[in-house]
């Protein structure tokens, strides 16, 4: 049955009353008017406590709500938020009219709907109460109420507990007390009593298993009350037991740092790990590494930064091989690691004994007998790698000045001259292993020499670039330009990660090179019995005979210029001997490619120097001494950065170079650098410039074109062997073969150039692809980290004449026989102390120094005078000196009759000679005088600023380092 339905009311809050009952509402106030005659002065009650009519809230009539607490706050109600205020219902004082609202004078009101009328039963408005009730105060409040009983009770609860607890424990005290006495009745002494308690019961195994388990659960508080009755019996316990821990863990770190005692130097400095070693000390030595570890923390530790501090682990492993070192001189493997890289790094003999007696490093005398020992296993470890693997040589000539103070007959300033030698694996491009098998290469793929000079089948399309090369070389050229413009100009260097790689010709596989330097020695390789007799004690180093040598196969010899004019002199002079060694059969001979590039620099540094003091624009000269005032610089990279950007100003197409290169995409780089390209950097440019007519031509236009394009040739080199592809190398060495051979200029590295690449294509396929693809080496096995055979050699004379070479009386060859072979163990000690102690190897100044200045500097000059721009009636270009174009002046060369005579089969001509006449039989291929004068070439000797553009190597480091040669060989001479 469904519910009777609610008449509405008044008191609803959503209640409408019908129109009809409004209209008769508002008749009935209009009709019901006060009676004049009663006075309702005195009939006025005063306010009544009782529950007044109902109210109706809204928002002119809002209760009054008293917010005075319902009770002190108890002090458990911590973090409780405050009790909301209870609310009040109060009675209205009066009516609207002037009197109470329940005055039994006033009638009542009159319903709509018909009826008695009558007053209403006052009530409490359950409605809104309600409401209220569901309002999140109200529950805060009751939540709050309620909070605050559970926390009264817990507490009362826990108080009881507590008192119960104390009671408890004050009775099983009582019963121990009881207990302790009934056990020492019959005299027994009390410490008697727990010593039988914990010696235990073989019968009783179970009270036994119930003790130990208390002890090992609850042993720490138990001696923690011990130490609060008796501390200096807990303390002489602990003392006593700590030393017999701490002096077991003293033995094993004695044992393990203990070697072998035919254990290898090399093996220690290879296999030095300071956090390995520190995790295996940490596990042989746990109470001493929480020893030191308590030590040394304090209660700052924990909020300091972890970067801002030393690491405990580096400095606890120190602290334990020092200890190790006092138990046994033998336990000195982290000492003998120290020494070594105290003496690669250039620490003086008074440096290295304070250590030692700090017991950080060994004595200065011992670690010259550890060099020794080094010496020694370098020496097996080469002549190891020689008898499994193909190997390669490289050597050169070790100049040193000997200065003596006090001279006499007998020892007197002198200059000797000596060679040292590095001996490589055979890296195998087939398989791109590291290493060649032996055998893989042998004699029967050398050509046989015929004759005293090389001679060749060739033709003006041999020397000259093959137009496929052209076209290559072209591609290579302008991917240079471009990436000098993303390198250096600040503008474009969001474009810098969208340039491609350079074109590929002839990319080596990525590989690590291994080098093992051999001993030095004292003799002059600069003559023919020098390097005869320098190849003669290569092999005797290496213990080699002929048939060793035939079983090994080829030999790549690389050097500079004159080593390989030396050894194919005595190639030619022994060519019909049938001795494998006398007859040099095993060497292949390769120029070396440093020396080169340097001569390739000269080339054009010579060239496009200019006029010295020269105060008009143009010209090397004028652009680092009157714009940059420096005497040296990096001449071309900096110069060549200066006139690219410039360049792109001029052909951007823009009044504002900067604006253009912030909004240029790739699309327009690649447009304005092709206008670079054809415009200023060809030989087409160039061309087009001189056949203006000589009034029109512009000479210092021409010189800036034909700079462009040899200096961006000599940079295509560099970046060529950085990034192995010695197919784009070749390419450079066919066009500078071209142009060395202008007048006065390096005719000999023309004929090497000539002659080297001439004799590759007569070699077999196989043989052609190890010469060339071993021609540079990557000791780091990285990308872009590719260098010259004979750049690693020049390296290692440095390391051996400058830094750890001994002065004064000890300076002999026999010391540098010694460290030669040490260098580059040394030097790994060094890098390997450095990464374990988080060292940088070549500390912060060992980076390319900001070139921006200069760069901006030099274009900025370019764009006042307009050198790169075509002005035909620039003011001072009478004074300008014209340069030559050594491409052209080269291939003229190739016309005269006596062009690479000497690699040339002879042509004698013979011809019926008159009676009287004075025609000679002559030679059609014979050279004349001129060429003859031009073959004089003075040798170059490479600097240390020279052997600076290596980037891995640390020469800013060289004057730490010249301390250590002076008393370096005092107990060894």
């Amino acid at each position: 049955m469904p519910f009777i339905g609610r008449k509405r009311r008044a008191s609803d809050a959503d209640y409408t009353p019908a129109s009809s009952v409004v209209k008769r509402i508002k008749q009935a106030q209009a009709i019901r008017e006060p009676s004049p005659e009663l006075d309702e002065s005195d009939d006025r009650l005063p306010p009544s406590s009782a529950p007044s009519s109902p109210v109706f809230w809204d928002d002119n009539n809002e209760p009054i709500i008293d917010d005075t607490p319902i009770r002190p706050p108890s002090p458990f109600e911590l973090d409780l938020p405050p009790l909301p205020p209870s609310p009040v219902l109060e009675t209205p004082p009066a009516s609207p009219s002037g009197g109470p609202l329940t005055s039994p004078f006033k009638s009542s009101p009159d319903k709509p709907y018909g009826g008695r009328p009558r007053v209403p039963a006052p009530h409490r408005n359950a409605r809104g109460i309600r409401a209220l009730k569901k309002t999140q105060e109200w529950l805060d409040m009751e939540a709050a109420k309620e909070s605050a009983m559970r926390v009264q009770a817990e507490m009362s609860r826990l108080e009881e507990e507590r008192i119960a607890a104390e009671k408890r424990d004050q009775a099983k005290k009582d019963e121990i007390s009881d207990a302790l006495q009934r056990l020492t009745l019959d005299g027994t002494p009390l410490h008697k009593v727990f010593e039988l308690l914990f010696a235990g019961n073989t019968e009783d195994q179970r009270t036994t298993a119930m003790v130990t388990k208390v002890l090992r659960n609850h042993g720490p508080a138990l001696l923690n009350k011990w130490s609060e009755r008796a501390p200096e019996a807990v303390d002489d316990f602990l003392s006593t037991r700590v030393a017999r821990l701490v002096q077991r863990e003293g033995q094993a770190i004695q044992t393990f740092l203990t070697r072998e005692p035919k254990t290898q130097v090399t093996h220690i400095l290879s296999s030095f790990d300071m956090r390995g070693l520190g995790l295996k000390l940490q596990e042989l030595a746990p109470t001493l590494w929480g020893v030191l570890a308590a030590a040394s923390t304090t209660q700052n530790l924990t909020f300091e930064v972890p970067e801002t501090r030393r690491d405990r682990s580096l400095v606890f492993t120190t602290v334990c091989a020092m200890m190790s070192i006092l138990r046994s001189q033998k336990a000195n493997n982290f000492q003998a690691v120290i020494a070594l890289f105290l003496l690669g790094s250039g620490a003086s003999k008074r440096e290295i004994e304070v250590f030692a007696h700090a017991g950080i490093s060994l004595s200065y005398k011992s670690v010259m007998n550890y060099l020794d020992t080094l010496s020694h296993e370098g020496a097996l470890q080469f002549r190891a790698v020689w008898r499994e693997c193909m190997c390669l040589l490289v050597w050169d000539n070790l100049n040193i000045a000997f200065r003596v103070e006090a001279q006499r007959l007998n020892n007197k300033n002198h200059f000797d001259n000596g060679t040292t030698a590095t001996l490589i694996p055979i890296y195998n491009p087939f398989t791109n292993e590291p290493r060649t098998a032996r055998g893989t290469l042998p004699f029967s793929m050398k050509p046989p020499r015929t004759s005293t000079m090389p001679t060749y089948s060739w033709s003006a399309a041999d020397t000259l670039p093959s137009p496929a090369d052209a076209e290559l070389t072209e591609q290579c050229l302008l991917w240079q330009l471009k990436s000098i413009a993303l390198e250096y100009i600040p503008e474009l260097a969001h474009l810098k990660p969208l340039l491609g790689p350079c074109p590929e010709v002839d990319q080596i596989q990525l590989h690590k090179t291994e080098q093992f330097p051999l001993p030095a020695m004292h003799e002059d390789e600069s003559s023919l019995e020098g390097t005869i007799t320098v190849i003669n004690k290569l092999f005797e180093q290496l213990q080699t005979s002929s048939e060793d040598l035939k079983d090994h196969g080829l030999v790549f010899a690389n050097g500079d210029l004159l080593t390989d004019s030396l050894i194919n002199t005595v190639e030619g002079s022994r060519r019909n001997s049938n001795d494998v060694l006398e007859g040099m059969q095993p060497l292949v001979r390769r120029l070396g490619i440093f020396h080169a590039k340097m001569a390739g620099c000269r080339l054009v540094v010579n060239e496009h120097w200019g006029k010295p003091n020269a105060t008009i624009p143009g010209g090397l000269c004028w652009e680092h001494t009157q714009l940059l005032q420096q005497t040296y610089l990096s001449w071309l990279e900096i110069s060549s950065a200066g006139h690219v950007r410039d360049a792109f100003r001029i052909h951007c197409g823009k009044a504002s170079f900067a604006e253009w290169a912030a909004t240029a995409d790739l699309n327009d780089f690649d447009a304005v650098a092709g206008q670079v390209y054809n415009s200023l950097y060809t030989t087409a440019a160039y061309d087009a410039a001189c056949d203006r007519g000589d009034a029109q031509r512009d000479a210092a236009f021409e010189n800036s074109v034909l700079y462009n394009r040899d200096s961006l040739l000599y940079l295509l080199l560099v970046s060529s062997i950085k990034a192995g592809d010695i197919g784009r190398v070749v390419l450079v060495f066919r066009i500078w073969a071209v142009m060395m051979r202008s007048p006065k200029t390096m005719p000999k590295y023309a004929d090497a150039f000539f002659e080297t690449l001439n004799r590759i294509k007569t070699y077999d396929p196989v043989l052609q692809r190890f010469f060339l693809h071993n021609w540079l080496v990557n000791l780091t096995g990285l990308a872009f980290r590719f260098k010259e055979v004979d750049l690693l050699q020049e390296h290692q004379n440095f390391w051996a004449k400058i830094v750890y070479n001994a002065k004064g009386v000890n300076r002999s060859w026999s010391w540098l026989a010694r460290i030669t072979v040490c260098i580059f163990a040394l030097r790994d000690a060094m890098k390997t102390v450095h990464a374990t102690f988080k060292i940088p190897d070549y500390g912060t100044k060992h980076t390319v120094p900001d070139m921006q200045n200069e760069i901006r500097r030099v274009a900025e000059a370019l764009e006042k005078d307009r050198v790169q721009e075509l002005w035909s009636q620039r003011p001072w270009k009478d004074q300008v000196v014209r340069v030559r174009d050594l491409f052209e002046e080269g291939a003229n060369y190739l016309n005269t009759r006596g062009a690479f005579s000497r690699y040339t089969e002879p042509t004698t001509v013979y011809t019926v000679i008159p009676p009287g006449s004075d025609v000679e039989q002559t030679n059609s291929n014979t050279a004349d005088g001129e060429d003859d004068n031009e073959n004089v070439q003075e040798d170059y000797e490479v600097t240390q600023e020279d052997l600076e553009m290596d980037d891995e190597e640390p020469y800013d480091m060289i004057s730490s380092l010249l301390d250590t040669a002076e008393v370096m060989a005092d107990d060894m001479i």
